[in-house]
């Protein structure tokens, strides 16, 4: 790159920050944040929505919230299970 950034290593999701009402506290979040490369976007993106489904008390939903997750984006997928190819096997649990 042309860039000299200070980035983060790829990654598939980490959590930052539980659902919070507190703004000061998500803004904060938000600033802290660096670039980072994932090798297989919008599919990254995927993933953070998967954690965001089922770990539930890592997240912050209430038991009784309607749980809506959105994901906009101008990137196009590719076809499903073509993770074999980099040796990406063991599927979610």
């Amino acid at each position: 790159s042309d860039y000299n950034l200070d980035c983060m290593p790829p990654h598939g999701y980490i959590h930052v920050l539980s659902l919070t009402d507190n703004i000061a506290e998500f803004r904060n979040a938000v600033n802290k944040q660096k670039i980072s490369g994932n090798i297989d976007t919008p599919e990254g993106g995927f993933d953070a929505m998967l954690q965001a489904a089922v770990c539930q008390s890592h997240i912050g939903w209430r038991r009784e919230a309607k749980r809506l997750l959105l994901v906009m984006t101008d990137q196009t997928s590719h076809l499903a299970l073509d993770s074999k190819l980099a040796g990406i096997v063991i599927p979610h649990d």
